[in-house]
């Protein structure tokens, strides 16, 4: 139980007794947002399976799920009750023109069923791709700007290096990781690629309780995390590069699809990584230096930037460098024992041109949460309080306006 739910029950009895706590110590909760937050997974991400949410702790509280009255156990304390908040299921394994899509098609139906007229975006690593597709959609089809805070937390907009090292080394390889399979050399026959996608559709179908025509492509989802077009000569364009210039901040009008553009940048050293994080360095035997300017792919590693020759300096979450994750403004997560967490503006430069950031956006080091990439959702172990987190973005985006 959070410190800030045991002082609700406390003060729950000190009133029914006619005493009060201190002022300090009153309970403090996110305010409630004007429109709904509704937050969007990452690649091979989840809703809710087997009662873990994806967007939530170890112990399958939604984050965003604020408790009714008297409700203690399996809600978000810091969370209004009566806050409006969803997170979709879309393709775990997909490009982001086919998951924008889809979000971009549930949030419509949501906010049909509910009966607004805006929305705030939140999304993690993939996740920040897919809500800027769906907001290029929405404000195409309602004719407005339909989204008013649009943030992205851990995402790869220029590109991460591991998704190029492991399409390199193992995706299109078809022998050594997949345990000398037959292979014919076409990349929709890649005997890895192959079996993961019966993985991930077997566990998509699991956790919406149906089959869906759209199935899972690992190879075209980690192509869609490289920033170049990983194959010129296949003939289709890939890349976060090609489609940073398609959904970019502004739609092709010049018009901003959402009136705040702001990210959350996480970095970690390797020290306390998280394990399958760690594991995956030790299979690729790499280790990324995501701090260094370079407008394009300077090093060819697979993330626009290049290194400053330094891999251990808190460079990078673990699968996203720093200099890949700002879009918009930066913001800064400020954690306060006992009290609810803030978040708040840095004045690093804002990245309005997704594909030309400035020295500043890609090196700087102000305001990244010092987490590794998983740590921000619900996948332990950690000693990261999601909850404490999201209940902060919450707030913020209420006094933002949204």
């Amino acid at each position: 139980m959070h410190f800030k739910k045991l002082a609700a029950v406390a003060a729950s009895l000190l009133l029914s007794l006619g005493l009060s706590l201190p002022a300090q110590q009153a309970h403090a909760e996110a305010q409630k947002t004007k429109y709904p937050i509704i937050l969007a997974h990452g690649m091979a991400g989840w809703d809710e399976i087997a009662g873990l949410d994806y967007f939530g702790n170890e112990l399958g509280v939604f984050a965003l799920d604020g408790c009714q009255f008297l409700e203690i156990n399996g809600c978000n304390d810091d969370v209004n009750g009566s806050q409006l908040a969803e997170a979709f299921q879309v393709t775990s394994l997909a490009d982001s023109e086919t998951r924008g899509t889809q979000l971009a098609d549930k949030v419509q139906s949501y906010m049909t069923t509910k009966g607004v007229s805006y929305i705030n975006l939140v999304g993690h690593s993939q996740g920040g791709f897919d809500i800027r597709k769906a907001a290029h959609l929405l404000k195409s089809r309602k004719g407005y700007t339909v989204v008013n805070n649009l943030i992205s937390i851990s995402s790869p907009h220029r590109g991460s290096p591991y998704a190029k090292k492991l399409l390199d080394k193992y995706a299109l390889n078809g022998s050594s990781f997949c345990w000398n399979l037959a292979w014919d050399g076409t990349p929709a026959n890649d005997p890895c690629g192959v079996l993961i996608t019966k993985i991930a559709d077997a566990l998509f179908d699991a956790v919406n309780q149906q089959s869906v025509t759209t199935r899972n492509n690992i190879i075209a989802a980690g192509k869609q995390l490289v920033y170049n077009d990983f194959d010129p000569n296949d003939g289709v364009t890939t890349g976060a590069k090609a489609f940073n210039a398609k959904y970019n901040l502004k739609n092709s009008a010049g018009a901003y699809v959402a009136v705040r553009f702001r990210s959350l940048i996480t970095a970690q050293d390797d020290g306390n990584r998280n394990p399958a994080l760690s594991a995956l360095h030790t299979l690729l035997g790499f280790n990324a230096d995501g701090d260094g300017y370079c407008a394009g792919d300077c090093d060819n590693d697979g993330a626009a930037g290049t290194g400053d020759g330094s891999v251990y300096d808190m460079d990078d979450d673990g699968l996203v460098g720093i200099n890949s994750q700002q879009m918009g403004g930066r913001l800064q997560y400020n954690s306060i024992l006992g009290m609810l967490d803030t978040i708040t503006e840095t004045t690093v430069t804002a990245v309005d041109d997704l594909n030309n950031p400035s020295s500043v956006a890609m090196t700087s080091h102000t305001g990244v949460i010092s987490q590794d990439h998983l740590d921000v959702v619900g996948v332990g172990p950690d000693t990261f309080d999601e909850l404490e987190f999201y209940a902060a973005i919450n707030d913020y985006i209420a006094k933002a306006g949204g």
